[in-house]
């Protein structure tokens, strides 16, 4: 049956399997642990009812140590820690009861418990603290306590209460015993369970691990040996298919696909050897072409691609016998054309070459004339364009000479007011000292308050301490106001030293810049006469340049006119040369297409 699920199917069902088997033992393990805890809850319990029959013991014991305290000292002290250590005996109790309340036999003890103890300090120990405190600091107050009957008769009443703590905490621990087994066993339980379903999961698990990579190995290697059997060259292999999961669909599809492939290998076999024939004998036919016979015909037909390829040989065959025959026409023609053209070349190639000659003589008279005329010209223009630059500059430096007097005279101004402000900031300066001698002062006050401070603070001790702090601080802020203040000073002294420096220097500068402006306004009217002589030459340059443009020209033109006709002179020749190596080359081409030609056999 599970060789019919499929792989989804028999997935799911292992690992259902190990997932229920994991839940059962979670499920038990659970249970298991529930018990547990009820039973840890139950020693608690029990831990909690010992714990509150000693406290209940412990208070029963303080009241009795007070009380023989008090009995011997008489101190009202004493008394009030005895009545406050009675509180305590019944807060235990109550305690005690609640903790007891749902087992019956402990719950009557804790009855009798708080019915004896009340009558213990009711009958007892209420009358031994009233008559101690009545007694007082009578002398033998202790020993008439001591044969009192209720103090003869206190000694079986808390034998009895601690007898029956004694009982309560036996029981306590008997139960404390069963609990402890009973956990033991539930632990020895659970061990087993565990270790038990842990070992039945793991051989379920290698079970199913066992079955599940049976039934999907088994295919997976039938099918791997069937596709290296047919890697290796046996197209007849085949898949067994012997399950009905995924893994025999894809047996039988790989069986289909096998069937496929062999089909479709011996159709194209088949197609290959038709193609192999089709191909020789294309083949056959364009050998005996490239030998030159052009006599083959081409018997291949179809509409296949082979078929359509030897319809376009057998057209390109035709085309081509018809071009060879108009070729051996033609290379007749052509030969008889190329002697007659290379006669005619060759006479104009000679006389081109004369006029050749004859325009290089002209023209390199012509060039030396128009080169003196150049550089006569050039030798005027630039004596013109040195009088334009030289006005033009005189112009200019005596422009630029009015605006440096003019800057001069700014500068002469600037020169007395930054005179003006250094005066100035030299008589702020002295005010500063005045301000700085002033803080000076109130920096040796404010020390002086601050030492006085501090003594009056160390007068007052304790009280005085963080006065004494601010003290110190203010002192130190003065301390730190007076060098600053030095620093101050001595930066303005500095300050005051360069302004006077400044001051002398700016005052030397302004008597040089006024010597400096004469000098200038004399450079001026030099340079005005200059300017005036220079200006009367130009008109007779410009004439005398005027006249060599014209020439220049003239001599330009004919050069000009002289080169051109010499380029088309050597143009001439070179064509002619071109021509008659074309020609030597085109008959050397007929030659060689009609012998190419002569070895094409083009009748059928």
């Amino acid at each position: 049956m599970i060789q019919n699920m499929s792989i989804k199917n028999k997935l799911y069902a292992g690992f259902g399997a190990i997932l229920a088997i994991i839940l059962i033992l979670l499920a038990i393990a659970y249970s298991n642990f529930a018990e547990l805890r009820e039973a840890n809850e139950w020693d608690r319990h029990t831990m909690k009812v010992v714990n509150a029959v000693d406290r209940v013991s412990l208070a029963v014991t303080e009241v009795q140590v007070e009380a023989r305290g008090y009995y011997l000292t008489g101190l009202p002290a004493r008394r009030a820690k005895v009545r406050e250590a009675v509180t305590h005996v019944p807060a235990a109790i109550t305690t005690l009861q609640k903790l007891v309340a749902d087992n019956p036999a402990q719950a009557a003890r804790a009855a009798r418990l708080e019915s004896m103890t009340l009558e213990w300090v009711r009958d007892v120990l209420e009358p031994q603290v009233a008559l101690r405190e009545r007694l007082g600091n009578t002398p033998g107050a202790a020993d008439e306590i001591g044969r009192m009957p209720q103090f003869q008769q206190a000694s079986p009443v808390i034998s009895g209460v601690h007898a029956l703590l004694d009982e309560a905490r036996k029981e306590e621990n008997a139960l404390l015993a069963q609990r402890s087994e009973a956990a033991a066993e539930l632990r020895r339980d659970m061990n087993f369970i565990l270790l038990a379903g842990g070992a039945a999961s793991v051989l379920l698990g290698m079970l199913i691990v066992w079955a599940l990579t049976r039934a999907i190995m088994g295919p997976l290697t039938n099918l791997t040996n069937v596709v290296g059997r047919i890697a290796g060259g046996d197209q007849g292999a085949r898949v067994e298919v012997v399950t009905r999961d995924e893994l025999g669909q894809v047996g039988q599809e790989f069986n289909r696909m096998a069937q496929s492939i062999q089909d479709n290998q011996q159709r194209e076999r088949a197609a290959t050897d038709e193609l192999r024939a089709k191909v020789d004998s294309l083949l056959t036919v364009v050998s005996r072409a490239a030998s030159g016979d052009l006599t083959g015909k081409v018997e291949v037909t179809g509409n296949d691609a082979i078929g359509q390829l030897g319809h376009g040989l057998a057209r390109m065959f035709d085309n081509l016998r018809l071009l060879l025959n108009n070729v051996q026409k033609a290379g007749i023609q052509v030969t008889t054309s190329a002697t007659e053209i290379a006669a005619s070349a060759k006479e104009q190639e000679a006389t081109g070459v004369e006029q050749a000659q004859t325009s290089v003589e002209v023209l390199s008279t012509t060039k030396e004339i128009s080169s003196n005329t150049s550089q006569l010209l050039k030798t005027m223009e630039d004596a013109t364009a040195v009088a334009d630059y030289t006005t033009s500059a005189t112009a200019e430096a005596q422009e630029n000479l009015r605006r440096m007097d003019a800057t001069m005279q700014n500068m002469v101004s600037a020169t007395d007011s930054i005179n003006a402000k250094l005066a100035a900031l030299s008589e702020k300066a002295s005010n500063i000292n005045s301000v700085l001698t002033t803080i000076t002062k109130v920096a040796d006050q404010t020390n002086i308050l601050s030492l006085n401070a501090a003594i009056e603070a160390e007068k007052a001790g304790e009280a005085g301490r963080g006065f004494a702090v601010v003290a110190t601080e203010i002192r130190r802020l003065a301390d730190q106001t007076s060098v600053s203040t030095w620093d101050i000073e001595q930066m303005l002294k500095e300050m005051q030293s360069a302004v006077s420096a400044s001051v002398m220097g700016m005052d030397k500068f302004s008597e040089e810049i006024r010597r400096n402006v004469g000098e200038v306004r004399a450079v001026t009217d030099h340079l005005s006469g200059m300017m005036d002589q220079v200006r009367k030459l130009a008109p007779q340059f410009d004439a005398v340049l005027q006249g060599m443009q014209a020439q220049a020209v003239g001599a330009q033109q004919i050069s000009e006119t002289m080169m051109q006709l010499n380029d088309a002179t050597q143009q001439t020749v070179e064509s002619l040369k071109a021509t008659s190596e074309a020609v030597h080359q085109l008959q050397y081409a007929a030659s060689d297409l009609q012998s190419s030609v002569a070895t094409f056999a083009v009748n059928v």
